[in-house]
């Protein structure tokens, strides 16, 4: 959520910083981005691929498509290239919140009120700290904010790599239903 929340608002703030996207483009990319998401989401839970694939899969490869598309948008700012990175960034967040979502559903029905409302609390940080660190990155480096967001997503990426006993139990095997 830390870097959904800076990624959405590098997008508005773009608008004031470059002659080059309009307010209308601005806001075709947020609804981009929520279409992207949703798509995402209907693909994961209308094709039962949450229960077909490890968790750790459905997360890393959600990790390497926001990854991805921050880059682009660090990289080229032009409009083409610009929706792309809006669309990978948007995929790939769109796959990894619902499964994170997923996996908490699926804890012990006594932890399940803890777990959630843990869950909903990390949420609720990570969008006011990344909006805060977003609009202050933005301020100081524009463009180059997108590519400061991969930072943490790289840092989990690597973490999934080199820390495999992390993702040992359910995060590790395919997610089945109870």
């Amino acid at each position: 959520m830390f870097v959904l929340a800076g990624f959405e608002l590098g997008i508005v703030l773009q608008e004031q910083h470059s002659s080059e996207v309009t307010s209308s483009q601005s806001a075709i990319m947020l609804a981009e981005c929520s279409l992207v998401m949703l798509g995402v989401n209907a693909l994961l839970f209308i094709t039962s691929l949450l229960e077909k694939m490890p968790a750790r899969t459905l997360i890393g490869t959600g990790l390497l498509l926001a990854t991805a598309g921050l880059i682009v948008l660090a990289t080229d700012p032009t409009d083409a290239w610009m929706y792309f990175g809006v669309s990978l960034t948007s995929a790939g967040t769109g796959l990894v919140l619902p499964v994170i979502a997923y996996l908490a559903a699926a804890t012990s029905p006594p932890r399940l009120g803890a777990v959630m409302g843990g869950l909903a609390a990390a949420s609720g940080l990570g969008q006011t700290l990344g909006s805060a660190a977003g609009g202050e990155l933005f301020g100081a480096l524009q463009h180059l904010t997108f590519a400061w967001l991969a930072a943490p997503l790289i840092a989990m990426t690597g973490l999934m790599l080199v820390r495999h006993q992390l993702w040992s139990g359910t995060a590790s095997t395919v997610i089945h239903p109870r």
